[in-house]
């Protein structure tokens, strides 16, 4: 396997510029590709001796996978089955034990042939777990720790980002470790430096987008622990922030609002299914707000609001028209934003022209 590097320090140097929050690949790294916990297994169950060449290859192994893992410090294991009538579990994983430990490594887990492998997995599961939960608190203490203090470099806006950044990712790793008061923690006071930003500091899209993201989190980790009050608390917050958002001066964002309300109401209503089929008394039958038939219908009236706007926009023609200038549209690179356009230069305002051609694309089918 091969794990990609890290590009850590370039925030850090003069000419760092912020284009967005959260990049997509962060996340997909974080969810698919890069491990906590990097497990090395040897089969050396058929054999009872092995060759020197056997030996060789199996440190050389090894060592290419703690190259792979330092550069992140990616936490190495490593498991050994030997033959079942090995009489001496340290004389056969010398070789390893002596590369593997001289290098700060832990401690290795042997079987003695697949009649010991149960109760070696069962160490082995648990040193995984330990090892991870080391892994991404370190992770963790690193996020906090970037920009603190800010480098001179650094604007109040591109600090200002920087810090909801930190959060999201302080949030999100804490998930990975199961403590889901320190995510929520995290993720309010992501969504309350969102929420303060002003459309000099954040990108309107961006800003929406990840506030929804946040948002369904918190839903579910406030669920999950059964705080149905503090659910719905956030719920009505959303709902009121999403209601107060600008529509640019041009009115290419008006669509937003709609959209993401409908949104905000369906994904909280599904949750609410979900509970009201599995722990029914949670809900209070009083409160509108805990009874997934009332999202519905909001999350409806929503979305008949946005066809109203798709509607009067392609009618009225107060929508300004793109000047289709720059080119075919390009995934951004963050989460949340708008596509790019594929040669900026070209248009006069790249921004309003990405965001002109989003708000014709949904008053088109909205």
């Amino acid at each position: 396997m091969r794990i990609p590097p890290c590009n850590r320090g370039g925030k850090d140097a003069d000419g760092y510029v912020m284009g967005g929050i959260l990049k997509r690949r962060w996340l997909e790294k974080a969810c698919n590709i890069v491990p906590s916990v990097l497990i090395v297994c040897f089969d050396w169950s058929e054999d009872l001796l092995l060759s020197a060449p056997e030996k060789t290859q199996a440190v050389s192994h090894l060592q290419h996978a703690q190259r792979q893992a330092r550069d992140r410090e990616i936490r190495v294991l490593v498991f050994a089955v030997v033959h079942q009538d090995t009489a001496d579990l340290e004389i056969a994983c010398a070789p390893l034990r002596q590369q593997f430990e001289g290098t700060a490594g832990g401690p290795i887990i042997c079987a003695k042939g697949m009649a010991g492998l149960h109760g070696s997995a069962q160490k082995l599961e648990r040193l995984v777990f330990q090892n991870a939960v080391s892994f991404y608190a370190d992770e963790e203490k690193r996020q906090k720790r970037i920009w603190k203090p800010p480098p001179p470099h650094a604007s109040p806006k591109a600090y200002a980002l920087m810090q909801v950044r930190a959060q999201f990712k302080v949030a999100f790793l804490c998930e990975f470790r199961r403590d889901a008061r320190s995510a929520l923690l995290s993720y309010i006071k992501a969504y309350e430096m969102l929420m303060a930003a002003t459309g000099d500091t954040a990108d309107l899209p961006e800003q929406l987008a990840l506030c929804c993201c946040i948002s369904l989190r918190m839903y579910q980790r406030y669920l999950h622990s059964l705080d149905m009050k503090a659910a719905v608390h956030h719920c009505r917050v959303q709902a009121m922030n999403l209601r107060h958002r600008g529509e640019g001066p041009h009115g290419e964002y008006a669509w937003l609002k709609w959209h993401w309300l409908a949104l905000n109401h369906k994904c909280f209503a599904e949750l609410l299914e979900n509970v009201a089929q599995q722990m029914p008394k949670l809900v209070n039958a009083a409160d509108l707000w805990q009874l997934p038939g009332f999202h519905y219908q909001r999350a409806a009236t929503y979305a008949a609001r946005l066809r109203s706007w798709a509607h009067g926009a392609a009618v009225s023609g107060k929508l300004r028209a793109a000047s289709g200038l720059g080119g075919d549209l390009v995934p951004g690179p963050f989460l949340g934003q708008l596509d790019r356009l594929e040669r900026p230069e070209e248009a006069e305002d790249p921004a309003l022209e990405v965001a002109l051609r989003a708000a014709r694309a949904v008053a088109a089918d909205p």
